[in-house]
């Protein structure tokens, strides 16, 4: 006999308010809406609507399920978004400098991880530019967030070729949940310093809340370092001091090395609910972000140099949504996301010419780029009819590109695509033993020359009324970003008399760092088999989730060095001609396969203990370096781009007198960070967090001490001068309603 369903007409209309595409209607004023938050995650079998944007209960979802709450997010100490990502089954999670990181599903995480859709209220936050998200520059605090739900594994049947290897997607608090005012400080490790003020009200049928955040913080600590080159003349010193042309020579000396690591981010966010007279919702977002972020380092070796970047970032969403029958609904939304980024710097030009590095001399380098995506879709939930369900609608996406030193020409790139997707559940039998889903999802590009079909089956099999089996069969498409397909970067210079010591010119030059003009690009392709048990209750209190998989990722992009691939393809001095030249290309292929585990233990109602571990066998390789006539000269093995294990853990309690205490583990084996990171060493980290609720006049308030890294084990993040040491933290949180 199958676990009980909740009923669809009450129990899909009360998720739904607070959800992806939910019904706001049905429920709109704050003690209701507090009901539902308390009956959605106290259920047995939550309910979820990522997997197939259809609410269904986990156990009859088509995929692996992570549901992150609003307790456990508290629970986590986390001070941002990517670090509760830290608690799901397979992710990876690091600092790339400052506050400025990368997560990603199953490995495969440099700086811009690019096989993960991330989606804030039904908004895709995935820029087209490089590719992936800037978590540091969403528009959203940790208070804004009511729920996570993270979908494990492809799903770009329900969210197209973006969602490739998974889906992050942020729910936010439905206004009427936070109404009053709410002021959050925090400050501690490195210079850290972050401000929240949140305000909450409503007019007549409008609910509305208003979110300003400021952060800032020094970043990493000054690191030990093997220089690379020194001058000939005697130690190491920077560029700028050496004459131009002078040799440099190996250095092996270690010393510690100053860099600016520091962060400063603002942040502002509206969120709007409106119930017309109709029954009828409406949803209105919008939010803006500055983010800078300084990441210079004093060597000036254009190899090394990490320049300073400026990010803006900005968007409007408006959803409108009606019911249809009894459990029918229709929906409308536009969304408009813009990037704003600029990396522009002076650099030196260190080139290695017949077995020696040449000063070059200063040149410009960086580029500055404006990324706009543009975004409707429509969406059509018919009503429940003889055990089955069907979702179905379509879109129209539009990206755009108008580039500085970005792109081949720096004109304007754009991108088109339409797309169609739908997903069916069926019940085939009366008991409701098996359920039945299948989901595609159509796409149309305007730069391919060809339709993409992104199909997924899933069967799944109430055993008892404890457990179900899961087995789901899925392809999936991702389309490069549009550095992979056009990305081009060079180093000018408008000065060239500094080169004398090397060649007469009396003009000036570029030098053509990466460029892939001409070079055709498959979309990657991920055909992704899985095997999935959901328990509940084997011991009261206990539900487990496993997950078994293979996946076969074909068409691998990736970048691909080119020994002496530019000759006479730039305007350069002949001392530097030919030289290197990077390009982007299919250049390999990965196999994984593994098991994920994820628990949840409530022992009672004061305690949880959540853990989480991925074992994962990965095997594949990408061409890393070729000569100019296409013979490979170097591999990769992109096995050790997928951490062997990972593994996690949350223990809570609450105690009386308005105490409570968390203690978190994390572990993470060895894993080489492709491109911008490093190869480094197995790490864990022991964090806790004490808090305390109390009251501060007529308000409430909350005192927290967060410690992260509590053994000071220091262990490298992303690079191996990231290093992390003990972080200690004190967040105060006070509240009126």
């Amino acid at each position: 006999m199958r676990p009980t369903r909740p009923r669809r007409a009450a129990g899909h209309r009360r998720l739904l308010l607070l959800a992806l595409w939910g019904p706001l209607s049905a429920l709109a004023r704050a003690p209701e809406l507090a009901a539902l938050d308390e009956d959605y995650f106290l259920s047995d079998t939550p309910v979820v609507l990522s997997a197939s944007r259809l609410a269904q209960p986990v156990s009859e979802s088509p995929a692996a399920m992570t549901i992150i709450d609003r307790e456990t997010i508290e629970a986590s100490g986390a001070i941002d978004i990517p670090d509760v990502l830290r608690l799901v089954p397979g992710f990876q999670v690091s600092h790339i400098s400052g506050q400025n990181q990368t997560a990603q599903y199953h490995g495969l995480a440099n700086q811009h991880p690019k096989r993960m859709q991330v989606l804030i209220d039904g908004r895709s936050v995935y820029h087209s530019a490089f590719g992936g998200v800037h978590w540091d520059s969403l528009p959203i605090t940790l208070d804004d967030i009511d729920h996570i739900e993270v979908l494990r594994g492809s799903n770009a049947a329900a969210y197209g070729s973006n969602a490739f290897m998974g889906v992050v997607n942020i729910v936010t608090r439905h206004a009427a949940l936070a109404q009053g005012t709410s002021l959050t400080v925090l400050g501690g490790y490195g210079g850290t310093r972050e401000a929240t003020l949140r305000f909450g009200d409503h007019i007549g049928a409008l609910d509305y809340r208003l979110t300003f955040n400021a952060f800032t913080t020094d970043g990493f600590p000054n690191y030990r370092h093997t220089h690379t080159w020194w001058d000939s003349t005697g130690g190491p010193v920077p560029p700028s001091t050496v004459a131009t042309g002078t040799p440099l020579l190996p250095e092996t000396t270690v010393y510690e090395l100053a860099r600016n690591d520091s962060q400063r981010i603002a942040r502002f966010n509206f969120r709007g609910d409106y119930l017309m007279e109709n029954g009828d919702s409406l949803l209105f977002e919008l939010g803006y972000v500055r983010n800078d972020r300084d990441n210079t380092r004093d060597n000036g070796v254009y190899d090394l140099l990490r320049p300073d970047e400026n990010l803006r970032t900005s968007f409007q969403l408006a959803r409108w949504e009606r019911l249809v029958g009894e459990n029918g609904e229709i929906s409308l939304q536009l969304s408009h996301n813009r990037l704003d980024f600029d990396n522009r710097h002076t650099d030196f030009l260190i080139e290695r010419q017949g077995g020696i590095l040449i000063n070059g001399g200063p040149v410009d380098g960086g580029s500055r780029f404006i990324n706009d995506r543009y975004d409707v879709e429509f969406q059509h939930t018919l009503p429940e009819g003889d055990g089955w369900r069907l979702v179905w609608g379509g879109g129209l996406r539009l990206d755009r590109l108008d580039s500085d030193n970005f792109a081949v020409g720096d004109g304007t790139v754009e991108r088109s695509q339409y797309r169609l997707f739908g997903n069916l559940e069926r019940h085939l039998d009366t008991e409701g033993r098996w359920v039945f889903n299948a989901g595609a999802m159509l796409e149309d590009p305007s730069d391919q020359d060809r339709l993409f079909f992104s199909p997924r089956l899933a069967l799944n099999v109430h055993l008892d009324e404890h457990n179900t089996l899961r087995l789901a069969a899925s392809r999936a498409y991702r389309m490069p970003s549009f550095s992979e397909q056009f990305g081009e970067y060079r180093l000018h210079t408008s000065d060239p008399s500094y080169l004398a010591p090397l060649v007469v010119t009396g003009t000036p030059f570029d030098y053509l760092v990466i460029s892939n003009a001409g070079i055709p690009i498959e979309p990657e392709r991920l055909d992704t088999l899985e095997l999935g048990l959901v328990a509940t209750d084997w011991v009261e209190g206990l539900s487990v989730d496993l997950r078994a998989f293979k996946e076969r990722l074909r068409n691998y992009i990736d970048e691909v060095v080119i020994e002496g691939g530019c000759n006479g393809c730039d305007d350069v001095p002949a001392v530097f001609n030919p030289h290197d030249l990077t390009v982007n290309r299919n250049a390999g292929w990965m196999d994984l396969e593994g098991l994920d585990l994820q628990l949840r233990y409530q022992a009672d109602d004061r305690t949880t203990l959540t853990g989480a571990a991925s074992l994962v066998r990965a095997k594949g390789s990408r061409i890393k370096k070729m000569d100019a006539t296409g013979n490979v000269l170097e591999t990769a093995d992109t096995g050790e781009y997928v951490p062997r294990l990972t593994a996690s853990a949350l223990l809570s309690h609450r105690f009386d007198g308005g105490w409570a205490a968390s203690l978190g583990y994390y572990y993470m084996s060895q894993m080489n960070w492709p491109n911008d990171g490093d190869r480094l060493p197995p790490y864990d980290r022991l964090d806790l967090r004490v808090a305390r609720r109390f009251r501060l006049g007529d308000q409430q308030a909350q005192l927290e001490l967060i410690g992260q890294n509590l053994r000071n084990q220091a262990y490298r993040e992303f690079r191996d001068d990231n290093k992390f040491e003990r972080r200690l933290y004190l967040r105060l949180r006070v509240e009126t309603r």
